[in-house]
């Protein structure tokens, strides 16, 4: 049985596939076995292009009908026998020693449940040529463990779909709602890793901001499914009101400012106005300026709030307890 099992996400991108690919073959870790998931029924490209190479290391699996980002990527966790899994995406690729080293740091230390490293970040321009924008994911020289809770993780999160490696006997655990926003997979999933999760300061990987993204705009959902998992993270504490001090004065200065997110998950979750004295002159300016910019949007959010109550339950379940002084 191989070591590792990589899975291959492709929507019809045939030309960034075949560097994703490349990017694959080219690992010098060669136990592995590499699951392609064509997300587009009737492109023939990918099994074509696949069968070609001769690599018995791919399965092919092009799917019946298109799932999505959220469907498609639950399917690299449902948990496999190979030790170790990992996740490529067409529009990204690997440096050849990720694998190895990778796999290096998990053996090493059965403690690290998931680990990813930095990658590097390309644009692609008009001509769809590459821009090497000279940045990293994580501008840091340092490896780091991070424990829960990350102020961070209460908006956002940490790790790298495109760059991670996690346990194959732990993958299921991992699942989320399948209804859950595109845009927060990783949001949503981290929080049923187990922490402390591991980050790989080494650049091994390379990410791409491409023109075209399977990414929703919308901005009523985005908003919604930060309310969601602000007042999750809050509502996970011993002390909601404390911990709402602290992500206050961590989120301030961000650009767009994302106050009025809290004053919202009090609204729809939390429902402890107490809460809201945390918030100061200048929070409550935006808070009431971006109510009134967005007054038609707030029935819609709470309609789509109402149908996402498994990713809210999810939420709840998967936001581990922690204390705040």
């Amino acid at each position: 049985m191989p070591t590792c099992r990589v899975y291959l996400f492709t929507y019809d991108r045939n030309e960034m596939l075949k560097r994703a690919i490349a990017s694959l073959i080219d690992q010098t870790f060669t136990d592995w076995v590499c699951e392609l998931h064509n997300d587009l029924p009737g492109n023939t490209f990918p099994e074509e292009y696949v069968r070609s190479l001769g690599d018995d290391r791919f399965i092919i699996k092009t799917h019946p009908v298109n799932l999505g980002t959220t469907k498609s990527f639950n399917l690299a966790f449902t948990g496999c026998n190979e030790n170790y899994a990992s996740m490529l995406e067409d529009d990204n690729w690997w440096e050849p020693t990720f694998l190895e080293e990778m796999i290096q740091i998990m053996e090493k230390d059965s403690n690290i449940a998931v680990s990813w490293c930095n990658m590097h970040v390309w644009k692609e321009n008009e001509d769809h040529t590459w821009l090497d924008t000279g940045k990293t994911i994580w501008p840091v020289d340092h490896d780091r463990f991070f424990t829960w809770p990350q102020p961070s993780q209460a908006l956002g999160h940490l790790h790298s779909t495109g760059a991670m490696l996690y346990r194959g006997s732990k993958a299921a655990q991992y699942q989320i709602p399948p209804d859950s926003l595109s845009n927060a997979v990783e949001l949503v999933r981290e929080r049923a890793f187990e922490h402390p999760i591991f980050l790989n300061s080494k650049v091994l990987a390379n990410f791409s901001q491409t023109l075209v993204t399977s990414q929703t705009k919308d901005k009523i959902k985005w908003t919604g499914t930060q309310i969601m998992t602000v007042a999750s993270y809050i509502n996970s504490s011993n002390n909601p009101k404390a911990t709402t001090k602290q992500l206050l004065e961590f989120y301030r200065a961000r650009r767009p400012s994302p106050v009025a997110v809290f004053f919202l998950a009090v609204c729809f979750y939390l429902k402890k106005p107490s809460l809201l004295l945390n918030l100061n002159a200048n929070d409550w300016y935006k808070t009431i300026r971006w109510c009134v910019g967005n007054i038609s949007n707030i029935k819609p959010m709470a309609q789509y709030l109402k149908s996402q109550e498994e990713t809210w339950n999810y939420l709840k379940t998967n936001t581990k307890k922690f204390e705040t002084s």
